[in-house]
């Protein structure tokens, strides 16, 4: 059975998942790259069109709409007597030299499909689909207005060049995070297998745990691209792959499991 064909196998039947954990490691290596591809791309397409978006509007929303400041012992300093929301449809901006918001209270005002750059009292804060960064106004190289503009217009020259970088980079998370997950998961299946005593070895709770994710990652993928908001979303897919793995080892015929542990 092919991969693609374990994908739709692996969607909705346990029994199948179970004739799987006798596999070669390296099959569930190239189903977990998978699986994390196909969560990657919706966030990599908002990201992408976030990005460029932001590029876009932010030079005249700085110039126009940004009050002049200047950065003194790292903190923001303005006139400016409380905070600034600009609203540029699905990009915001954020001005605020009162140290009144936080990078959290910004996440929850904006939408998941939306982005913000926020020009917070201490730091520059980027939200995008899938992204989260700070970064000190020391660090960017920034003193003043002036230097914001200029580098906000170096940013958008280098943008061809930073945003595919920075795409690999989400990437290459979420792949070390769904693997650190299917270690997680294998264990809780090795733990419910009884620590091998049922003749279900780590190496198989460990394919087990690949191919139980299916589930989780699809629902995640279909709310990234529809840009749905779910909360918990990462509680409501550890329980569900969790349950898939009972409902995997359940399906192991009990002469299966009295085998010693290879």
């Amino acid at each position: 059975m092919n991969i693609f064909k374990r994908f739709v196998k692996s969607i909705y039947s346990p029994e199948d998942i179970a004739t799987f954990r006798a596999d070669k490691i390296w099959k569930s290596i190239l189903y977990i790259i998978l699986i994390s591809i196909l969560i990657f791309l919706p966030i990599g397409f908002h990201t992408a069109n976030a990005a460029n978006d932001a590029l876009k509007v932010g030079a005249d929303t700085i110039k126009n709409d940004i009050p002049d400041f200047t950065i003194e012992d790292g903190k923001l300093v303005s006139d400016a007597d409380k905070p600034i929301t600009i609203d540029q449809g699905s990009v915001f901006f954020y001005f605020d030299s009162t140290n009144s918001l936080t990078t959290d209270q910004i996440d929850n005002q904006i939408g998941s499909a939306d982005s913000a750059i926020a020009f917070l009292s201490d730091k520059i804060y980027i939200k995008a689909p899938g992204v989260d960064q700070s970064v000190s106004y020391t660090t960017a190289g920034i003193k003043s207005k002036s230097d914001l503009v200029s580098f906000y217009q170096s940013m958008e020259d280098l943008s061809k060049y930073f945003i595919p970088i920075l795409l690999g980079i989400i990437l290459i998370a979420m792949i070390l995070i769904s693997f650190f997950k299917v270690a997680l998961y294998a264990l809780f299946g090795f733990i419910m297998s009884g620590f091998g005593r049922m003749g279900i070895s780590y190496f198989n709770n460990w394919n087990i745990a690949a191919y139980s994710m299916t589930l989780a990652a699809v629902f995640t993928m279909v709310m990234y691209w529809l840009q749905i908001t779910v909360p918990y979303l990462s509680t409501i897919n550890m329980a569900v792959s969790f349950f898939i793995i009972f409902l995997v080892i359940r399906q192991i015929p009990p002469t299966d499991m009295k085998q010693p542990v290879k």
